[in-house]
């Protein structure tokens, strides 16, 4: 039986630590990770600080081999991927040895991030804690429990607030062409301001597309 976990683990022990550092004010929501054994490719959000300096953070990285902007919101929000190259052991690879699988990571300054993580067995999760302690890696356990749909968070990647509004949206024939409701009186509905259902709607889709039906190398 799967079981997702909550962890808050050191920023200078992830991915983008260098360019956190010089773009602290930026918030990072990762959405999805890629890992293999010398690369990692993180799929994020970032909102809240200064582009320009968080760009040419991410140029300037050294270990960071490419990067493409996927989306960009009128400047307020731009939706990444990064193609980051690492050769000696982390967290993320910790993870990937233990076939852990990131749904969502979310950066708390320059000095931390808070990650929900899933992995299939209690076992993985153990040998992820082990991995850790070989290798001297810092991490806090905040919460472990047993997901009430382990197939939809571990294979399509949204959040409970997204789930909650993709449903809600459905129900309430959004999608519908005429929609039978505006954003406007669905976040009405939900009690949530329509800016924040417009984008719980869209990065939700965004999971799901990306884990369905679009396949990348």
């Amino acid at each position: 039986m799967s079981v997702l976990t909550e962890l808050i683990i050191p920023a200078s022990e992830f991915v983008l630590a260098d360019t956190l550092t010089a773009a602290p004010d930026m918030r990072i929501e990762i959405k999805r990770v890629v890992a293999s054994v010398e690369r990692v490719t993180p799929y994020f959000w970032a909102v809240g600080g200064d582009f320009g300096v968080f760009e040419q953070a991410l140029r300037d990285d050294p270990t960071i081999q490419d990067v493409l902007t996927l989306e960009d919101q009128q400047n307020d929000e731009r939706f990444y991927r990064v193609t980051w190259q690492t050769t000696e052991p982390n967290l993320i690879t910790a993870i990937s040895e233990s076939e852990g699988a990131v749904l969502e990571a979310v950066s708390s300054g320059s000095e931390e991030w808070e990650l929900k993580v899933l992995f299939p067995t209690r076992e993985t999760l153990s040998a992820f804690h082990d991995y850790c302690l070989e290798h001297g890696f810092q991490f806090e356990l905040e919460r472990v429990y047993r997901p009430e749909n382990p197939q939809e968070k571990g294979e399509y990647g949204v959040t409970d607030e997204q789930q909650e509004a993709l449903e809600a949206a459905y129900r309430a024939g959004y999608f519908k062409v005429p929609r039978d409701v505006s954003l406007t009186e669905l976040a009405d509905d939900l009690d949530i301001s329509r800016n924040a259902l417009s984008a719980r709607l869209r990065r939700g889709q965004h999971n799901l597309l990306a884990n369905t039906l679009i396949h990348e190398d």
